[in-house]
């Protein structure tokens, strides 16, 4: 039954407004009515709304291990890297260049890309039949997410995936609604730099199309030309990141099979458990968008395309053992079409609409502190500490190999960096006899804050298994080397003539727990081969193709 049908209850007198409602939604679904003035303040609202949430927390603790990581890549241009793409690196050149380097300024340009995805979310609740409570409502929903809360203010790929994940929602539905050819260009743009961004929008569109084809492919007529020039745009987006790919062997799938093979197996009732409560009571709105994209009527019956996305988005994620936030970029047009059915419900005066958003922003004020950094540490573990014995609810608190701490991960990957540096700083000038030649690690997020934060700019960060591999000597140096591990010592004391402990951390709260900083004298050929083992199994550097050239040829372009 179409969920937009005459109710019979209503008195004869009412009848009419109520036609005219919903002529006026139908009209909206194919595009005729326009979004006013107020309409755009009104989105516009929820947009800056959403960048100051994240002001009130956006310089606590420190920088998170991957901003480091992407920080310290974004030093030298480039077209693509070993384990990622290259937008988040652009990102990160451009927030250094117009804001400086404080903390604050490497997350102002990741603050306004999540209220752009805000915002798009409120044009589709627009376009899909939302007047201003279904855009009120969409808008709250994905504002008050804990899970958009969490990933919406860091310098990281996924704060733009969201973005990107979302224009290409929003162009896809009205090429739908209008069949406009701009909008297929529009989707070639999203798909092209959502790309060098983060592979997986591919999976997006290609769960889009096959769900075209599974409900309504004969609706939509194609103008073949301009499907080529949106090609052709895209083509020209991405050829330089493909030129890159080839050069270098394309490493992103041996790339993809290392983290393939150290993927944790998934647990079914949990991922169902967070696919439905990480959005907090924004359950209910995006639950309501699902059920009203698959029951409204329409003649071309195109939005049953969405929930059947959805499910193959949900289902393929599960198969491939991803994280669930890889696909949080589906949400926001299920939040925005739930906008519109409560809106729609509302009107019956089903639930009184102002406890209902309220409660939406509740809701969102009591996760805050689990998902931005607004409270100190200690207070911030006192917090959490009292959610869970009043919730009896922790799954927050649980890292990604199983263990449980006092407060999130993200949040601990944000502490113990400039401590780190400093330590380094000290073990090189202990061993200034023995001036060491390089700093050696395996953990990309150390080589990063090393890289960034580190005075003793004399011994070279080299590394074995990231991005940082490329600029790392094939072999390693000769003379003294700092090696920062967790490995036992029992282990290490066989790689060098002589092997020191200079220390283990034990910062509490920190990702850096437990890494132990070893001066190694005359690293021996056991240790040289064990290096090159680590480099040959992350990457192959014999099948680079003349990557000097290439690269070359690529910066000119």
């Amino acid at each position: 039954m179409d969920i937009l049908s005459k109710n019979p209850g209503l008195p004869a007198k009412f009848e009419k407004t109520d036609l005219a409602e919903k002529t006026a939604t139908i009209k909206t679904w194919n595009s005729e009515l326009r979004l006013d003035r107020s309409g755009w303040l009104l989105i516009a609202f929820f947009g800056l709304l959403k960048f100051c949430i994240h002001l009130t927390g956006i310089s606590n603790y420190g920088l998170h291990a991957d901003e480091l990581y992407y920080i310290s890549l974004s030093e030298h241009f480039a077209w693509g890297f070993l384990d990622i793409s290259p937008f988040v690196t652009w990102m990160a050149k451009v927030s250094s260049t117009l804001f400086g380097t404080a903390v604050m300024a490497w997350r102002i340009i990741p603050c306004l890309f999540s209220a752009l995805t805000v915002m798009l979310t409120g044009l589709m609740a627009h376009h899909l039949g939302g007047r201003k409570l279904g855009i009120t409502i969409a808008c709250s929903a994905i504002i008050c997410s804990p899970a958009f809360l969490a990933t919406s203010y860091l310098l990281q790929p996924v704060v733009f995936d969201e973005f990107f994940w979302a224009l290409l929602a929003f162009s896809a539905l009205r090429f739908q609604q209008t069949q406009k050819p701009i909008f297929l260009y529009l989707t070639a743009l999203a798909l092209g730099l959502g790309m060098l961004n983060k592979y997986t929008i591919a999976m997006y569109l290609a769960a889009m199309i096959l769900g075209w084809f599974i409900t309504g492919k004969r609706h939509i007529k194609i103008n073949w030309h301009s499907v080529t020039g949106s090609f052709l745009l895209f083509f020209l987006l991405i050829i330089p990141n493909l030129i890159w790919q080839w050069a270098y062997g394309f490493p992103i799938f041996g790339y993809l099979n290392i983290v393939g093979s150290k993927a944790f197996s998934i647990d079914i009732s949990d991922y169902l458990f967070q696919l439905f409560f990480f959005h907090g009571a924004g359950v209910a709105v995006w639950t309501a968008g699902f059920c009203f994209l698959l029951m409204k009527q329409t003649r071309d019956k195109l939005n049953l395309t969405w929930p059947v996305t959805f499910i193959i988005l949900v289902i393929s994620l599960a198969l491939l053992k991803g994280k669930l936030y890889y696909g949080l970029g589906m949400f926001p047009i299920l939040f925005a079409a739930g906008g519109c059915c409560w809106e729609m419900l509302f009107r019956m005066r089903i639930f009184p609409k102002y406890i209902f958003v309220a409660s939406l922003y509740l809701f969102g004020l009591l996760s805050l502190p689990l998902v931005i950094p607004v409270l100190p540490v200690d207070v911030c573990r006192n917090y959490i500490k009292k959610m869970v014995t009043y919730t009896n609810f922790s799954r927050p608190m649980v890292w990604e190999d199983g263990t449980s701490g006092s407060i999130p991960q993200f949040f601990a990957d944000m502490s113990g960096w400039q401590t780190l540096s400093g330590e380094i700083d000290s073990a090189s000038l202990k061993s200034l006899s023995q001036k060491p030649n390089a700093i050696l690690t395996n953990n990309y997020a150390i080589a990063g804050a090393l890289k960034y934060y580190s005075k003793f700019l004399s011994p070279r960060v080299i590394s074995a298994n990231n991005s940082f591999m490329l600029e790392s000597p094939g072999s390693l140096p000769s003379g003294t080397i700092l090696y920062l591990s967790r490995d036992r010592q029992e282990l290490v004391v066989k790689m060098a003539r002589h092997v020191s402990l200079y220390k283990q951390l034990k910062m509490e709260n920190s990702h850096l727990k437990g890494i132990n900083i070893y001066i190694l004298y005359d690293v021996n050929e056991l240790f040289r081969k064990k290096y090159a083992s680590d480099r040959k199994q992350f990457f192959h550097p014999v099948e680079i193709m003349y990557p000097d050239k290439i690269s070359t040829q690529l910066s000119r372009f």
